[in-house]
């Protein structure tokens, strides 16, 4: 992973002016990855947190008009392809003669047919309809049971990723497992948002021990595993340069 990726992706992430954007989780990684690149070979290796964060300032004010375009050429395109393709020709004519107090006569009648019929039918109380209430109901709550065990599973998934990460960090690992017990994600990438600031706080946590001459927290094995994983995981996730490329030239 490149050296200010996270400090970069962060800092879009938390951009109001990038948020308004529209940018996917995907986009924003490609984005960050090719800033990240260009400050790799800018910034000084004895450069302090300040001037880092300066720099990643700039180099995204500096993208900033042509994440802007880019935008609003992909919503022009968009916009063109649907007029180019109307799927609603039916509904607008409806639209068009629903102001036709003939049309809104016929419209009611129709309606009041269609009633009913459903109350000719007898509705819930058929015989079919009585046959198959027990089985419905049994699939209703079959379904509510898988829905519930996906759900655990999903938790007891991500538990298990974050207790991998803060093995052997102590009260550290205490205060984060306890913190996230009190926590619902909406999905997954709400949960990798807070992976992520657990492992730049374990990071930071593990700097200022070793700036004092203590031992890093956690396991060396699983911790060094883990990164590999997420490097992994980000080099997929990131664009392309032919996709980056593409997306400068909208």
């Amino acid at each position: 992973m490149k050296k200010h990726f996270r400090k970069v992706l962060e800092a879009l992430k938390t951009s109001k002016d990038i948020k308004a954007l529209g940018f996917s989780r995907r986009e924003l990684k490609g984005v960050a990855a090719k800033i990240a690149d260009k400050l790799d070979s800018e910034i000084k290796e004895d450069a302090t947190d300040e001037e880092i964060q300066e720099a990643v300032d700039d180099a995204i004010d500096a993208v900033m008009p042509f994440l802007q375009f880019s935008q609003v050429v992909s919503e022009r395109r968009v916009q063109s392809y649907k007029e180019a393709h109307p799927t609603n020709d039916e509904a607008d004519d409806d639209d068009d003669d629903a102001d036709d107090p003939v049309n809104q006569s016929n419209r009611k009648s129709q309606a009041s047919k269609k009633v009913k019929t459903s109350e000719d039918d007898g509705g819930d109380d058929t015989p079919l309809a009585k046959a198959l209430k027990p089985l419905m109901d049994k699939l209703d709550g079959m379904q509510s049971e898988i829905t519930a065990l996906k759900s655990g599973n999903t938790a007891n998934s991500r538990k298990s990723k974050l207790e991998k990460l803060l093995k052997g960090t102590g009260k550290f690992g205490e205060r984060t497992l306890k913190a996230f017990n009190r926590m619902s994600f909406k999905d997954d990438d709400e949960f990798e948002d807070f992976f992520e600031e657990v492992e730049s706080d374990l990071e930071s946590e593990n700097q200022e021990r070793a700036n004092q001459g203590l031992e890093k927290l956690g396991a060396p094995d699983a911790f060094a595993g883990q990164a590999n994983k997420r490097g992994s995981k980000n080099d997929e996730e990131i664009m392309s340069d032919d996709e980056v490329k593409e997306l400068a030239e909208l």
